[in-house]
């Protein structure tokens, strides 16, 4: 498929699926968004869960990308962590929070796409790991959890605290509350 075009249908879909969930998108209406014959669109994606997974994997990546361009702006370990998990989880929560829509679009990505949800999540894990080992090199005393591992944890921990938190500040305080426990041990 010709990147331009695949890039497009996902971006498109993606305002679809946040506007009406996932359960109420059909084909029709991501093409017809997509400005492309219902035909077309599946002669690049052959359903709509196809779509979805694309779409979810395509999300990360553009979060990912906004993390790594930010992370030049800041200064300490502790800081790019906190501006990472910001990006990927903090600055959209409360809209998860008060539309059904996406809420129910976050709920499907756990059942429709576990797997480009998991890669998602591996992707943010891979920079969480380089910031933690350039923290480590820095700071002479290692943890006793490896940089992947406590990576690992943080993005665990993450997919909890956003089932637990009732908004977006205390979803901050205990990322914030988890970064000191580990930065400080």
């Amino acid at each position: 498929m010709d990147d331009k075009k695949k890039l497009h249908i996902l971006s498109v879909a993606l305002d679809v699926f946040f506007k009406y969930g996932y359960k109420r998108v059909s084909m029709n209406e991501i093409a017809e968004a997509a400005g492309i014959s219902r035909a077309g669109l599946y002669l690049h994606f052959k359903n709509k869960e196809e779509v979805f997974n694309a779409t979810i994997l395509h999300y990360g990546d553009t979060l990912i990308e906004e993390i790594v361009e930010g992370l030049s702006s800041k200064k300490t370990p502790e800081d790019k962590i906190l501006y990472a998990l910001e990006v990927w989880s903090i600055n959209n929560f409360d809209q998860s929070l008060n539309s059904p829509e996406v809420k129910e679009m976050t709920d499907s990505s756990y059942v429709f796409a576990q797997e480009a949800l998991d890669a998602s999540y591996n992707k943010l894990e891979v920079v969480l790991t380089s910031i933690l080992e350039s923290r480590s090199k820095s700071a002479g005393s290692p943890n006793s959890l490896s940089p992947e591992k406590l990576a690992h944890l943080l993005t665990s921990a993450l997919r909890g605290f956003k089932i637990v938190a009732r908004n977006s500040s205390e979803l901050r305080q205990m990322i914030e509350d988890l970064l000191l426990i580990i930065l400080t041990s």
